[in-house]
């Protein structure tokens, strides 16, 4: 059942898109202002050019392996000081930019009503800043962090969800939507410290189907990484079900 109110839910969003891309001027899709004077990326992206350089932290120095901003002598796909004291089994996060300023409120205001333009504008810079690395991630099929039903059923959309979408179409992959499933609700990890986020997770995330998945190279997909903690159980539950390797990509790396 939510399944279909979803897809209704979505087909709905999209309609009235349609046309309202068709009664009011292209509008940056955060700021508001005139995407005719201030010009996009890209027709996909519904960002001004003001807005798209505050997202992104373009020529950072990042780490490798967790997305966290590091110094500029860090060596290429090298893991930083942090991360190597975390059992991560993702191999690598690529992201947008850090949490933070606009950013930040921009993946906030993403997760509320009608704001699903948005975190497809999001997801569509995303791909845009790291198509290389994305392509490089060699992954065969896209996936995202679920939610619990519970919460599926009240939640308008999931920011997560989006932004896969909007990946595995750039990169021509299967969006395998309900590959993962969160078996159990848990507490909002933004309320628990650090010591906590482990034990709310643990065994929180199943795969429902194996044969997918077996021998193949995934890229899960998040709106923010914090910790790391969700992405690892969902990498461990994605591992135990014989994926190859897995490649996370976020919206926002909390610094």
């Amino acid at each position: 059942m939510h399944r279909f109110l979803h897809q209704i839910q979505r087909a709905t969003v999209s309609s009235w898109e349609a046309v309202a891309g068709l009664v009011y001027p292209e509008v940056c899709v955060f700021c508001t202002s005139d995407l005719c004077q201030a010009t996009a990326r890209s027709p996909g992206v519904r960002l001004c050019r003001d807005c798209e350089a505050k997202f992104a932290d373009e020529g950072a120095a990042v780490c490798f392996a967790c997305g966290a901003a590091v110094g500029p002598n860090l060596p290429a796909q090298s893991e930083c000081l942090e991360c190597r004291t975390r059992d991560f089994r993702f191999q690598q996060v690529i992201r947008l930019g850090l949490y933070e300023d606009e950013l930040r409120t921009a993946v906030i205001r993403g997760k509320s009503p009608g704001a699903l333009p948005l975190s497809a504008a999001l997801g569509e810079l995303l791909y845009g800043m790291q198509a290389e690395r994305l392509r490089d991630a060699n992954v065969d099929l896209v996936t995202f962090v679920p939610q619990h039903w519970g919460k599926r059923l009240v939640q308008h959309h999931h920011q997560a969800e989006t932004v896969a979408e909007i990946l595995a179409k750039r990169l021509r992959l299967p969006l395998a939507r309900w590959l993962l499933v969160k078996k159990r609700h848990t507490r909002d990890q933004s309320d628990l410290p650090r010591s906590e986020r482990l034990k709310n997770l643990t065994a929180a995330f199943g795969v429902r189907r194996w044969p997918r998945v077996r021998g193949r190279n995934v890229l899960l997909v998040d709106d923010i990484l914090t910790t790391g903690s969700t992405a690892n159980e969902c990498t461990k539950a994605l591992r135990a079900a014989g994926a190859k390797a897995v490649a996370v990509a976020v919206i926002a790396r909390v610094p």
